[in-house]
């Protein structure tokens, strides 16, 4: 539920950026942003980070790294990585003016390198979510062709960039996307709080 509303609102302040340069949805409310944004955020923050666990059926709790410290302490510093990944995100693109594709990517890779750096234990995780979300978010595209087959034609922002070109229908972008984000989300929750999942005998 953490990580579902982290990425609910992540979700909200990510389109305003993807709005300009990667895809143009349209909305019930007929604006730019719309509920659809925090809806689909809190889907893939809460899949993400437990899909992992849940496919392989793993029983299992979450466990201090270090119990001797102060939970304060935990939580300030998994908040400052939360806050520091939106604030290179947001400097890429605004500072920088590269478009959002390319800041979102970057902002990942930082990320990831960082989770991998202090918490190699995390590392299978990150790589499996990335890839099962991925797969998950794929299959969901391929389903939606069958109900509105022209909808990536009609909302994206096609053919202005290599990423945006098609592979079975699908900007190349959205598939690097996917992948990135599970590998991200996936550890992220046992990350910031200073946790790991270990076995329930």
């Amino acid at each position: 539920m953490f990580m579902s509303i982290l990425f609910g609102f992540g979700g909200i302040i990510s389109q305003l950026t993807h709005l300009k340069d990667w895809w143009k949805p349209l909305t019930l409310t007929k604006t730019p942003i719309g509920i659809e944004d925090f809806i689909i955020g809190f889907s893939i923050g809460g899949i993400a980070s437990v899909i992992y666990a849940e496919l392989y059926h793993k029983k299992i709790k979450l466990k201090r790294i270090d119990s001797k410290k102060k939970d304060l302490k935990y939580y300030f510093l998994g908040d400052l990585f939360l806050v520091s990944f939106a604030m290179v995100f947001l400097a890429i693109f605004y500072g920088l003016n590269l478009n959002s594709f390319y800041s979102a990517v970057i902002a990942y890779f930082a990320g990831i390198i960082t989770i991998y750096w202090f918490r190699k234990d995390l590392v299978l995780d990150s790589f499996a979510s990335g890839i099962m979300l991925l797969i998950l978010g794929s299959t969901v595209y391929y389903f939606l062709f069958l109900l509105y087959p022209d909808y990536i034609q009609k909302f994206w922002y096609l053919h202005q960039n290599w990423y945006s070109n098609l592979v079975l229908g699908i900007p190349i972008g959205e598939y690097i996307w996917f992948f990135l984000t599970g590998a991200f989300i996936g550890p992220l929750y046992e990350f910031v709080r200073f946790k790991r999942f270990v076995k329930v005998r």
